[in-house]
């Protein structure tokens, strides 16, 4: 089963869409599969921070994100 897939429409720079322009045309790829993947891998990232900053956080006796407060 493949994931599920949401329309995501943005601008980008001039230099972002080059790139991902001459991706697609060296590797016969799609440049929005390029730049989903870009993004899927960049939320990763954020979501194994997001737990490594949990978890030290509780090891500090911090509780979890939620409960550190910001000054908001």
């Amino acid at each position: 089963m493949s994931a599920e897939l949401r329309d995501f429409r943005g601008k980008i720079t001039v230099e972002a869409d080059v790139v991902l322009d001459a991706e697609a045309r060296a590797f016969g790829r799609d440049k929005s599969d390029i730049a989903r993947e870009i993004l899927h891998n960049w939320a990763l990232k954020k979501i194994m921070a997001a737990n490594v900053l949990g978890r030290r956080l509780r090891g500090e006796g911090l509780g979890s994100p939620s409960d550190v407060d910001t000054g908001e």
